[in-house]
């Protein structure tokens, strides 16, 4: 992404006094994704330019052209249609996104219940499988990308599988508890040389019980055990 920021800015450089709609139409046609702000100049150029973070999913870039008598800044926003990651530090947005669930009109007035599992990533996806809320021996796929709850997709079970007993309602898995998984398993692994960054967080769902995962922490020379309890709270945490 980084690149493609910088790629932009070098087009808007090099250009120098070309019309606005082609600074336009070539940045609209690079950019997808999100940048903090960072301002770029040049001194042997009539064109300076400075990438700003509007919001979430949209990056905002400010550019001026001058010549002899005039200097014209213009302003252009696109929208990255790519979550940001943060996802799983954000309370806020955990919550939006179990809120948005629960506003379905599949659901409207109905106990949701979730089957197996339920993934969180930290680019702003999320993966769970529900009971179908018309047919209890039906599940539903439903994935959860760019802020929205897409078409669910029917799930095909085995005669075999035992849908009453992978079942958990929604109410106990609040999404802010993902958070809180995230939190305290980065404080622990701050502590571990060579841990890397925790992008996934999952629970599964068996005999009607929560377990939360990741449960290991791999540094470059030690490895440590840790668990949570179904709330998200720390549970144990030891060297292996």
């Amino acid at each position: 992404m980084k690149q493609q920021i910088q790629k932009i800015l070098g087009m808007i450089l090099i250009v120098g006094c070309a019309s606005c709609s082609q600074f336009r139409d070539s940045i609209h046609d690079t950019l997808y994704g999100t940048q903090r702000t960072t301002p770029v100049n040049s001194s042997s150029s009539s064109t300076a330019g400075r990438i700003m973070e509007s919001g979430s999913d949209t990056v905002r870039i400010e550019f001026s052209t001058s010549s002899s008598s005039t200097t014209v800044t213009h302003s252009i926003t696109s929208s990255s249609g790519i979550a940001s990651p943060g996802f799983l530090g954000n309370s806020s947005r955990l919550k939006a996104a179990e809120l948005s669930l629960r506003k379905l009109p599949a659901f409207s007035r109905k106990q949701i219940y979730l089957y197996r599992f339920i993934h969180f990533y930290d680019d702003g996806r999320i993966n769970v499988q529900l009971q179908n809320p018309e047919n209890p021996e039906y599940v539903d796929e439903y994935s959860y990308r760019k802020g929205s709850w897409e078409t669910p997709k029917p799930v095909q079970l085995s005669v075999h599988d035992n849908i009453k007993k992978s079942l958990v309602k929604l109410d106990d898995v609040d999404f802010e508890n993902a958070g809180k998984i995230y939190r305290h398993y980065s404080a622990k692994a701050n502590g571990v040389t060579g841990a890397p960054p925790l992008t996934h967080v999952y629970a599964v769902f068996d005999n009607n019980t929560i377990s939360w995962y990741p449960q290991s922490i791999s540094g470059s020379r030690e490895r440590y055990f840790i668990s949570f309890e179904p709330n998200g709270d720390l549970k144990s945490f030891y060297r292996q």
